[in-house]
């Protein structure tokens, strides 16, 4: 066990307030966790949490213990940072990705990644879900929306430009629309500026609906970048409106940078440079 172990669990378990969710995201059992705590205690001399069946707490002891190992714990990473202790950067980092994403300038990216650091396997998952990100061991999530924990970071990335498109087959018939209330449109990520009909087959899915467009099951309000290629081989067609389309907001999200192994760090500040202007 690194020297430094308790002190991490003690103040994952301070932060959540939860043993269970300081276990997730120290990839270990519960039991584990809960005993690493109840050594500390033992160690110390003093109780550092409150608990019974439902809620956890501090005590005042331990509020006093986790300001000093907040301090103890960032000045040992300083100290790592200042040495660059390690050879080569390796291991895993699992990414939690909107199914619409992987463009081919993201896919480039990550290539240009590996070819820096060879040693780190990215594995992707592809959810239009937002999944925790320490119950399924995700170190790095890309979202349409900040999340309201303070536990996580969010840094913006260049929205995606949204627009309407349809079958040529479906725009010689409908175009040009004089009542655009009367759009027959799929709008799976309820951005559309003006109020439109619902299809017959409605989906919150992204890949769905451009799935039903494609069947020229109405027109759709979607991510260019999931239409990228329909729209070079002319299964759909792009047509403007008169209202102003809004733009798909993307953040990044990650745990606090203090609990981040560095290649993870790495691939962050790789991300934010190519993925923002």
């Amino acid at each position: 066990m690194n020297l430094l172990s308790p002190f991490k669990t003690f103040v994952l378990v301070a932060e959540h307030l939860n043993f269970s969710a300081a276990a997730r995201q120290l990839d270990q059992p519960r039991a584990t966790v809960s005993a690493r705590i109840i050594e500390l205690e033992k160690q110390l001399g003093v109780r550092l949490f409150q608990r019974n069946n439902r809620n956890v707490s501090l005590t005042a002891e331990g509020l006093q213990y986790l300001a000093a190992c907040r301090q103890t714990l960032s000045a040992f990473e300083d100290a790592d940072e200042a040495l660059d202790i390690g050879s080569k950067l390796k291991g895993e980092i699992r990414l939690a990705l909107p199914a619409t994403l992987p463009n081919q300038h993201f896919l480039t990216t990550l290539m240009d990644f590996q070819k820096h650091y060879p040693e780190i396997h990215l594995e992707l998952i592809f959810s239009d879900q937002v999944l925790d990100l320490a119950e399924n061991r995700i170190d790095i999530a890309i979202r349409g929306k900040s999340p309201v924990s303070k536990d996580l970071v969010a840094r913006e990335l260049d929205p995606t430009d949204m627009i309407l498109v349809a079958t040529k087959e479906w725009i010689s018939i409908n175009l040009p629309i004089k009542d655009w209330n009367h759009l027959t449109l799929h709008d799976p990520l309820t951005l559309c500026p003006f109020s439109y009909r619902q299809t017959m087959i409605k989906t919150t899915e992204i890949s769905q609906s451009l799935s039903l467009c494609l069947l020229g099951i109405g027109a759709a309000l979607l991510p260019r970048s999931i239409c990228e290629s329909q729209l070079k081989e002319g299964s759909l067609l792009q047509f403007e409106c008169e209202s102003e389309l809004p733009r798909l907001n993307k953040y990044l999200i990650y745990q606090q940078p203090k609990y981040l192994p560095k290649r993870t760090k790495v691939l962050i500040d790789f991300l934010l440079q190519a993925l923002r202007s």
